[in-house]
């Protein structure tokens, strides 16, 4: 399944696709909010291309490469998993340091949400962020996200965003699907 936003293709995983994953989320910056057990390695990276494919395939839905349109190039990653045990159905999301502030991630997790939403038919969709992570934050907001409390998550004290269905308003930019 891909995803055309006005300035990315959301598509698959691909294991062509771990050196650029593992150079961007190698960062000291982009994994300044991360707890410290995200350490990643190439092999990690691998591992987790590998999770990506396997929760598709399980799920019908799951994490996305983001690849700017007209570039082929890789810039981060965006989509959504299911927390088990729970039912809960998690909105995550990563961009490369040279692409923050552009409004790519906002892009990807709004297309996220309304295949989330429209073709999963999902009920709810929440986030979790480092409290001090002003700029995720602010990605769920535009999203229709909304604080719900503090909370610990994997050991990492955090913020817990969520939108319900019928709280969920798309914005209407334009995107394509395509199989």
């Amino acid at each position: 399944m891909k995803i055309e936003t006005e300035r990315l293709l959301l598509r698959p995983y691909a294991p062509e696709d771990a050196d650029e994953q593992f150079r961007i989320t190698s960062d000291p910056e982009f994994r300044r909010h991360m707890g410290p057990q995200f350490r990643p390695t190439r092999d990690k990276v691998l591992v987790g291309i590998g999770r990506f494919t396997e929760h598709w395939y399980q799920f019908g839905y799951g994490a996305w490469a983001l690849e700017l349109k007209g570039e082929g190039r890789l810039v981060g990653y965006c989509g959504m998993r299911h927390l088990l045990p729970s039912d809960e159905v998690e909105l995550f999301y990563g961009c490369d340091r040279d692409y923050w502030g552009r409004g790519l991630v906002t892009e990807a997790a709004r297309a996220s949400l309304r295949y989330g939403f429209g073709r999963m038919g999902f009920a709810r969709v929440m986030a979790v962020t480092d409290k001090a992570n002003l700029g995720s934050r602010r990605v769920m907001e535009k999203c229709g996200l909304r604080y719900e409390r503090d909370t610990v998550y994997f050991d990492l004290p955090v913020v817990y965003y969520a939108v319900n269905r019928g709280d969920y308003r798309p914005d209407g930019s334009p995107y394509t699907e395509r199989e």
